[in-house]
């Protein structure tokens, strides 16, 4: 049996997504597993930051293995870009029918030109529906990329045609399963994010740049992005002096940059960067509580996010707005509406006793990586497959 996923992140990428932990779970059951992507272009050569210069290599080197898993990065002539041309549907739909060497004759070379699923975790996949022969497609669905900025404004209307023509698809939240429901009635499964294994595993060491002025911490781990509430953050460390933030992840809205540097000033936050993702837990252990201080909006509106499970896992209290997906779960929440309910739920939250934080850590249990691969496993088998 044989499966290639379609991405548009590195395989090795330190933080991985749904799609890296779906893959090593196809694996892990005797599936032969292919990672395609992402793909260079000449366009990535005018833009020759550490990122492409890696993906380069990878290409070069021709096909890679990851724990047991191919990857091969393909180069295009045409790469469906938010710029002149590159935005077109034109590109959009044909991204992969111009790669060097045709992609099809790559495949080939591996074995990989007929596969059993085509899985498709981005809208530039959709040629590879027509490319690549294979007895079963699904798409799922993570975002609605139309509502990020710099990416092409027609991004929607490939992924309606994406939707409409695989044979099934997985949308991770309620607000994408509507959207897609909308699209087309029948195949369509709502499947939220997971977490994985290792947050469920006690007793790490304290690591060494962990907070140790023994205040109790709150701390927020994921990309620092568009998404990120800096305002109410910032109200409440300037407040809560008798607390320590601690801020886990790469900051890529750049315009956040001047009031976290500033914030980080104060001895009561903390910003590590990035951290390997098996190093997470311990950080989340030692912690008091977990944030997602996201904006409402209609980005986050659609988003599951996987830090949510990875909290309670860890047995740790989450404070979050009352996004969509997090209330209709009706799991453990502390909502805020403000910043002033920021600082009160971050304080009520650390009186939760371990009986309680038992009971996080148990309805954590019933949505991990594993259990969502069931319900992948139980749709793959009703075609037949």
């Amino acid at each position: 049996m044989k499966v290639l996923f379609a991405e548009s992140h590195n395989l090795d990428r330190p933080d991985p997504v749904g799609s890296h932990h779906y893959i090593q779970l196809f694996k892990e059951v005797g599936y032969d597993c292919l990672w395609l992507g992402p793909a260079v272009s000449p366009m990535h050569i005018f833009k020759w930051d550490e990122l492409n210069r890696y993906r380069f290599k990878v290409w070069q080197s021709g096909v890679q293995e990851v724990e047991g898993i191919k990857w091969l990065v393909p180069f295009t002539l045409l790469f469906y870009y938010n710029r002149p041309l590159l935005r077109s549907l034109f590109a959009g739909r044909r991204q992969y029918r111009f790669c060097l060497p045709p992609l099809g004759k790559t495949l080939s070379e591996i074995n990989f030109n007929d596969v059993d699923l085509l899985w498709c975790a981005g809208p530039a996949a959709y040629s590879l529906l027509d490319l690549v022969p294979h007895r079963l497609s699904c798409y799922r669905l993570a975002d609605r990329l139309d509502k990020f900025s710099g990416i092409p404004p027609n991004v929607v209307e490939l992924q309606q045609d994406l939707i409409k023509r695989v044979d099934f698809v997985l949308a991770t939240s309620r607000n994408l399963w509507e959207w897609a429901k909308s699209i087309r009635q029948d195949h369509v499964h709502y499947l939220p994010n997971g977490v994985s294994d290792q947050f469920f595993e006690k007793g790490r060491l304290k690591p060494d740049d962990f907070p140790q002025d023994k205040r109790p911490v709150a701390v927020y781990v994921g990309t620092i992005d568009t998404r990120f509430d800096l305002d109410t953050v910032s109200e409440a460390v300037l407040k809560m002096e008798d607390w320590h933030f601690l801020l886990i992840g790469k900051v890529t809205d750049f315009k956040l940059m001047p009031g976290l540097n500033k914030l980080a000033e104060r001895d009561n936050l903390t910003m590590l960067g990035p951290k390997p993702y098996h190093q997470l837990p311990a950080y989340l252990q030692h912690s008091s509580t977990g944030l997602i201080p996201f904006r409402l909006n209609e980005l986050t509106e659609a988003v599951n996010p996987i830090k949510y499970y990875e909290y309670l896992a860890s047995g740790l209290p989450v404070v979050a707005p009352p996004m969509r997906e997090l209330t209709e779960m009706q799991g453990p929440l502390h909502p805020y509406s403000d910043a002033d309910k920021f600082s009160l739920m971050i304080r009520e939250a650390l009186d939760e006793g371990k009986e309680k934080r038992a009971m996080l850590t148990e309805f954590a249990s019933g949505h991990t990586w594993r259990a969502r691969f069931k319900e992948i496993e139980k749709i793959i088998s009703e075609f037949g497959i």
